[in-house]
């Protein structure tokens, strides 16, 4: 299968779409260029049977949607990659892995959601920075009882994570800046991410403290890692302890999609046990 870059899937699509026909079909060139795809009943100027003609646009079709998946990967990564693909394939009515003709519709669809899932991602860990930014230069915010327990005002935690600020947080409650941080953790690890955080978890002995290194962790968790030792650090004024903190952050390290209630609940505990004790390691 013939490599070609993102760019060059991009490129095509905006052709077609100034032309105004996002329904253009394309295919890669064995030289690895795109060209408009027509379909077509002969083969070097013969007649062919069905069969033959169906089985060789099956081939190219498999090809086309090979390359563009694997342009994707190779732009945002696997994961995402992947999840642009099949959100593509589903948005313009096909089922993932079905042979179906490559439409600029279909490319535009991907890269667009690509990009949105990234800079979402992004943004929302930038946010996360701020705020643990303004309770450094605010820390008398983290001496409030059950700073990162109590829930914020829900209208104001979605309107924060829709404007996705990273400054100018002065005025807004501490409980609120706190509901926006976990959210923003919760809903924005990777899958790739969190079983990276299982992995720890799982091997986490507590008579051998096999801690991983902070930044071996997903950025996100090194935040709540940072907020969280923050908060401790007054425990006395909020009456957060330790294993407080690892109640509120422990389940929101990993995710724990598709698997059983009971299951989840065992798995929540050996999360929380990790996180309070990596919020109680000396740095």
């Amino acid at each position: 299968m013939t490599n070609i870059s993102l760019s060059h899937f991009q490129s095509a699509a905006e052709s077609a779409a100034i032309s105004g026909n996002l329904n253009q079909k394309l295919t890669v060139t064995d030289g690895g260029d795109l060209q408009t795809r027509e379909a077509s009943s002969t083969l070097a100027g013969k007649l062919v049977s069905w069969h033959k003609l169906s089985s060789s646009e099956g081939t190219a079709k498999a090809q086309d949607q090979g390359a563009f998946r694997t342009a994707l990967q190779d732009k945002f990564g696997k994961e995402l990659g992947d999840q642009a693909y099949k959100h593509a394939c589903t948005a313009c009515g096909y089922t993932d892995g079905k042979a179906h003709s490559l439409t600029a519709e279909q490319i535009t669809t991907g890269i667009d959601f690509a990009v949105t899932k990234d800079l979402q991602k992004q943004l929302a860990e930038a946010q996360n920075k701020g705020i643990v930014e303004h309770f450094e230069e605010n820390p008398e915010l983290l001496l409030s009882e059950g700073v990162t327990r109590k829930s914020g005002k829900k209208t104001e935690i979605e309107g924060l994570i829709a404007n996705r600020k990273a400054e100018g947080f002065d005025g807004i409650c501490e409980h609120t800046l706190a509901g926006v941080f976990k959210q923003n953790l919760r809903d924005n690890l990777t899958d790739t991410e969190s079983a990276k955080v299982l992995d720890f978890v799982k091997a986490y002995d507590p008579k051998l403290s096999n801690l991983p290194a902070l930044n071996e962790l997903p950025d996100s968790v090194q935040g709540a890692v940072k907020l969280s030792k923050m908060v401790l650090g007054h425990q006395e004024e909020n009456r957060m302890n330790a294993n407080n903190i690892g109640i509120v952050f422990g389940p929101n390290i990993a995710k724990d999609d598709g698997i059983d209630p009971m299951a989840a609940l065992t798995l929540n505990q050996a999360k929380t046990q990790f996180f309070t004790a990596l919020i109680n390691r000396a740095d």
